[in-house]
């Protein structure tokens, strides 16, 4: 695990090691510090050593512990988080353009107006996290992968029955994720009256390319306010902003830990904006590279690979 400063990549545990040495007695202890999701388990008190150490390394120069960062191999910052919820049709232009694309599990009776509608998640498999420069696999025996660039939330404090406006403390920082979708499989020919089909859909393995960074909540100034874009092979498909969701992660927070309790570690990924494959008669195929960004927080580089025989 590194510490982000820039180009530079600075080995956390590296780093660590010399700043007690410096601090001696006043060192700030870190819990957990080999990987993110230990970090989260005490994420308060964790964040106030990092910021500490931060300023430690701000100062100094560590040519033994320090890296380029854009030479590394980028995992998903979060590896097995405990759930992943993920929010469908939680911006209006996207709902809109499934409903015109007469999308098989697009709510016809929902116009993207709130006050008579609460959020709509479903859970995702932890074990179809990649990196940010990881391939896409295309299942071989289905069709119609679609992309779906989104903000996702990583949880830093636990809590059950959060208030929409307590919920932001329970965040602890953001990441670029691409919901990636297999379209083919949402309305099954031998179950139409089960209508969509969201395990199909959507848990194929490297479905989901999340990173390169976790930015920690302190340094995004407004989360509701960042451009989303997402582009196969140059041309632009998708181009919003978090302000266009409908239902604000906090929202979504509260409604989904009114079910389970919410854990250090667990990810919400927020939805898409419009401009996805399926609303344009196109989808990824082999060879495609698959860029997604959200400004301030990292950007994705996925290649589409077939699946091996």
């Amino acid at each position: 695990m590194v510490m982000v400063m820039g180009e530079r990549a600075l080995s956390l545990a590296s780093l660590y090691s010399y700043y007690r040495r410096a601090r001696g007695e006043k060192t700030k202890r870190l819990t957990n510090p080999e990987s993110l999701l230990g970090l989260l388990q005490d994420w308060d008190g964790n964040f106030d050593a990092l910021s500490d150490i931060a300023n430690f390394a701000v100062r100094e120069k560590f040519k033994d512990c320090e890296s380029r960062f854009a030479d590394l191999r980028k995992l998903p910052p979060v590896l097995r988080p405990g759930k992943m919820l993920y929010a469908a049709q939680n911006y209006k232009e996207h709902v809109k353009e499934m409903q015109a694309a007469k999308f098989a599990s697009a709510s016809k009776d929902f116009s993207g107006e709130k006050d008579n509608a609460k959020p709509y998640s479903f859970l995702r498999a932890p074990s179809t996290l990649i990196g940010a420069d990881d391939d896409i696999v295309l299942p071989a025996r289905f069709d119609k992968v679609d992309w779906e660039v989104e903000m996702a939330v990583a949880i830093g404090r636990p809590g059950k029955h959060i208030a929409a406006r307590d919920a932001k403390n329970h965040i602890a920082g953001f990441m670029t994720t691409n919901d990636v979708s297999c379209r083919s499989l949402f309305l099954r020919e031998d179950r139409p009256g089960l209508r969509s089909d969201w395990l199909g859909g959507k848990n194929h393995d490297s479905f989901a390319p999340m990173g390169p960074l976790f930015v920690p909540r302190d340094f995004v100034t407004n989360h509701m306010n960042l451009r989303l874009t997402l582009s196969v092979n140059g041309e632009m498909m998708q181009d919003g902003r978090t302000s266009e969701m409908i239902f604000s992660p906090e929202e979504q927070i509260e409604y989904c830990s009114h079910m389970m309790t919410l854990e250090p570690g667990d990810v919400f990924a927020t939805g898409t904006p419009s401009g996805v494959g399926t609303a344009k008669g196109k989808f990824l195929k082999v060879g495609d590279v698959v860029e997604a960004e959200i400004e301030g927080l990292g950007h994705l580089h996925n290649r589409v690979v077939a699946e091996a025989a």
